[in-house]
């Protein structure tokens, strides 16, 4: 009855032990299962921190976290998570567009509607009067 009783000990702690191996690995099961862009980071993530609540939970929510992709071919940097890849955007710069000319008397206008609007002061006003109209060419 001695035996029985070692093997019956084996096999529930090879039980216990496949169960907690499975718990353990989840996060990577999951990331895995769905073709996750960052799975090989959760996995490292997942046995290296693993034994600790904090580094499990971690890879679990990251493993179960929607990874937006954009066509087939996306490499997952979409994320906003990926480590490795950059999504490269081609953009193009240019100049912006000259301000429109505009009169001494459109300014006057508008430094006018600034002080009715009490934007700006007198003092201000008049000073920057004083700058446009010296600087006006003299007709």
């Amino acid at each position: 009855m001695q035996t029985d009783s070692h093997t019956d000990d084996f096999i529930f702690l090879g039980i216990f032990f496949l169960i907690i191996g499975i718990i353990y690995i989840a996060p990577s099961i999951v990331a895995f299962r769905r073709n996750h862009p960052n799975r090989w980071i959760i996995l490292v993530i997942n046995v290296v921190f693993g034994s600790t609540i904090l580094g499990w939970g971690i890879a679990m929510v990251w493993a179960m976290r929607a990874a937006h992709r954009v066509g087939d071919m996306s490499s997952g940097g979409e994320s906003g998570l990926n480590l490795f890849v950059n999504d490269v955007k081609k953009i193009q710069v240019v100049d912006p567009p000259p301000l429109p000319a505009t009169s001494p008397v459109q300014e006057l206008e508008r430094l006018h509607d600034l002080l009715v609007r009490g934007a700006i002061s007198q003092v201000e006003f008049d000073g920057l009067k004083a700058k446009l109209l010296g600087a006006a060419p003299s007709c």
